[in-house]
């Protein structure tokens, strides 16, 4: 789905064309399919520029979804906002709101959902904040969704995925991606370097 805006950074359409074929396959190994009309999170959102890539995987077509991203920074939620919400469909309702991702347990009306997204998670940066948000958006699932989280780092990655074990999860599929594209800040950092997708154990 194309964006009513274009992407800030140069790469980033390819990144998220990428995503999508990794996202994709990765839902096909564990056999689960979204729900008629989806509620989706997309929890430390950021510009969501994954948007487009989701929608196409959860509501085809322009299927009807409930898609929520939260994050903290209020320019990235504007911009996400500019870019996303005019090209949803008439079924579709988009919304992106400025707060804090780690507490969704606060969300009352939002119900239970079918499938929550971890962009590049950034757990070893504050251990306590994501562990929060892993666990309560592992406790907002609904019985038969899925989580999924992506990773920059190899080592990130895995212990934001024995978080979530520890907290409840099952990981139904782990992939690498063989076509990240490297970051040149940090050694062994790329783009959706890894991604897991996760169900409630029990």
């Amino acid at each position: 789905m194309a964006p009513a805006i274009p992407f800030r950074f140069p790469g980033i359409e390819e990144d998220v064309t990428r995503l999508g074929g990794l996202l994709g396959q990765a839902i096909a190994s564990t056999g689960w399919a979204p729900p008629r009309q989806a509620v989706a999170l997309n929890l430390a959102c950021g510009r969501a520029d994954e948007t487009g890539t989701l929608l196409a995987a959860l509501a085809p077509g322009g299927a009807p979804l409930h898609y929520l991203g939260i994050d903290l920074r209020d320019a990235e939620i504007r911009e996400a906002r500019a870019r996303w919400s005019p090209v949803a469909g008439p079924a579709q309702q988009l919304e992106f709101r400025c707060g804090d991702a780690s507490r969704v347990d606060r969300l009352r009306e939002l119900p239970p959902a079918d499938f929550v997204f971890i962009r590049h998670q950034n757990f070893w940066t504050d251990i306590p904040v994501w562990t929060r948000l892993l666990r309560h958006a592992l406790a907002h699932l609904h019985d038969e969704g899925v989580l999924v989280i992506t990773s920059y780092f190899d080592r990130e990655h895995e212990l934001a995925s024995a978080c979530l074990t520890q907290c409840g999860a099952r990981r139904r599929a782990d992939l690498i991606h063989p076509a990240s594209r490297p970051l040149p800040d940090a050694p062994g950092k790329s783009v959706d370097r890894r991604l897991a997708v996760f169900s409630r154990a029990s």
